[in-house]
């Protein structure tokens, strides 16, 4: 073999391939891996390559995430941040000291956790109104499927009283709490008012904050149905100057825009049903704690015939559905449209949460890939969690079958909902093998596997990356600690070391050309 022009990258390299695949030297050239080894490296291989000394490190397959809300993980860095707050006069005392300083059109609060807070409610309308001083204020409950808007924010948002979801009082007044129809209207207005610029600025901001975590692919849901948003248009613009590499979901019903584009994919976060802290995703039996049963916000037939195009004109789908009426419709629909014709397609389902045996055999029949965010259940699992709390004891046991779904043969990958959850693939990890319910706990091979191996498979990338076999891209992730080798609750607080894709280090937010 010639040698001139190779890396030899040396650390304790798990390979992914297979369990127990670890190796002491990759070698690499041109952005490809040539070779990996074990004990020392060739005399002659040593000679004629340069080196990366990675002694005591480890290095993984370039972590992924599978499900990112791009342009929101953006905003994230420069809007309110209300996750420290742990009562209501802490959410207030955050709104009012940025209400002082703000000169905008918005203000934009997120992560709003009621079920975190003190006294578990919403604030009104005008408690926002006192707070703020008239500013208009937008507050996004941190699942992304509902919230709560000041008097100002109402008008500017064109918010309509009459539309499904606006909550109102015993009056028939609104009390500034939107769900349903009403939240979605509302902030797709808020997103009209932000320029291009702030949008690219989000993106960049979103892509450096996934390399500083280790993480060189996102799969980022972008875009609305709204014909003037150019989300998709923009992040392509931009996607060769980002840090890491994007797959791009536009999530638009209009299969015709998406072709016209060039993509391969359409949907992403498609929403067949909401959340269960909302209280909108669609259960067969009522909430433990409330009367609804959530709510389904497509068609059968729309849902059909939209699979049944899309599968015809070659499209990926993806659709998002937390509970059983909207994982049901998903595959009802699947199936009547496409049948097992659609195995090869990957057909995805985000999020998955709340599937019965029955599911998982029909998904399994379909070909159709789960899209999961282990992280879900580190916030809000286990006994006194969320989960519980709606859902009651028996359906929260069986929220988020990992497990379950791993060893039926399901193509299962992992994400974070950001900005629902930290953009995080490490936090990924380590919810999974630290899951809650012990009998659906993953063992670490499995849980690194949601965010490499299968992510890939997920992208139909799986010829080029997701393991490090020779043949395939140097593309990895840097570890101050080996996951299969820490306690498993230390997981989560490994160091992220560095990143590389094709063999460059991603360096101060910038990729190698």
């Amino acid at each position: 073999m010639e040698h001139s022009g190779h890396t030899i990258l040396t650390a304790r390299i798990h390979s992914l391939e297979r369990p127990g695949a670890v190796f002491d030297w990759m070698a690499f050239r041109a952005g490809r891996i040539t070779d990996l080894g074990r004990g020392p490296v060739p005399e002659d291989l040593r000679s004629a390559a340069g080196t990366v000394d990675l002694t005591g490190r480890t290095v993984l397959p370039a972590l992924h995430d599978c499900h990112v809300h791009f342009l929101e993980t953006g905003l994230m860095q420069v809007d309110v941040d209300l996750s420290a707050a742990s009562t209501l006069s802490d959410v207030f005392d955050i709104l009012r000291d940025a209400a002082r300083s703000f000169d905008g059109r918005l203000l934009r609060a997120h992560t709003f956790d009621p079920d975190l807070l003190e006294h578990g409610r919403y604030p009104t309308a005008a408690e926002l109104d006192d707070v703020g001083g008239g500013v208009p204020m937008l507050v996004k409950r941190r699942d992304g499927h509902s919230s709560v808007v000041s008097t100002a924010a109402a008008s500017l948002l064109e918010v309509d009283p009459a539309t499904p979801g606006v909550e109102l009082d015993e009056s028939g007044r609104p009390t500034g709490v939107l769900r349903e129809d009403a939240y979605t209207a509302a902030a797709r207005a808020a997103k009209r008012a932000l320029s291009a610029e702030e949008r690219v600025d989000c993106f960049h901001r979103a892509a450096r904050l996934a390399a500083e975590r280790g993480i060189g692919i996102v799969n980022a849901l972008a875009g609305t149905e709204d014909p003037g948003n150019r989300d998709v248009e923009l992040l392509i613009e931009a996607e060769e100057s980002l840090p890491i590499d994007v797959v791009i979901w536009p999530q638009y019903e209009d299969i015709d825009r998406v072709l016209a584009l060039g993509l391969p994919r359409i949907g992403g976060c498609l929403l067949l049903d909401g959340s269960f802290s909302s209280g909108t995703a669609a259960l067969t039996e009522p909430y433990a704690d409330s009367e609804g049963s959530g709510c389904l916000y497509y068609t059968d037939d729309f849902l059909t015939g939209f699979y049944r195009e899309a599968h015809a004109r070659g499209l990926q789908v993806a659709v998002h559905a937390l509970g059983g009426r909207a994982i049901s419709q998903a595959l009802d629909a699947i199936e009547e449209a496409c049948g097992t014709d659609a195995r090869d397609s990957r057909f995805r389902i985000e999020h998955f949460e709340l599937p019965t045996p029955a599911h998982v055999v029909a998904a399994l029949r379909l070909g159709v890939a789960a899209s999961v965010q282990p992280t879900f259940e580190f916030l809000w699992g286990g006994p006194g969690g969320m989960y519980e709390k709606r859902l009651g004891p028996a359906r929260a046991a069986r929220s988020n079958p990992f497990r379950t779904l791993l060893d039926s043969g399901l193509l299962v990958a992992g994400g974070s909902d950001s900005y629902v959850t930290r953009m995080d693939s490490l936090l990924g990890v380590h919810s999974a093998v630290n899951r809650p319910n012990p009998s659906e706990r993953l063992d670490v091979f499995d849980a690194v596997s949601l965010f490499t191996r299968n992510a890939a498979r997920l992208s139909f990338d799986e010829a080029r990356r997701g393991t490090l076999e020779v043949g395939k891209e140097a593309s990895f992730t840097v570890l101050a600690d080996d996951p299969f080798e820490v306690d498993p609750s230390a997981i989560e607080g490994i160091e992220v070391v560095a990143l590389y894709l094709r063999g460059e280090e991603v360096v101060a937010g910038k990729k190698a050309a």
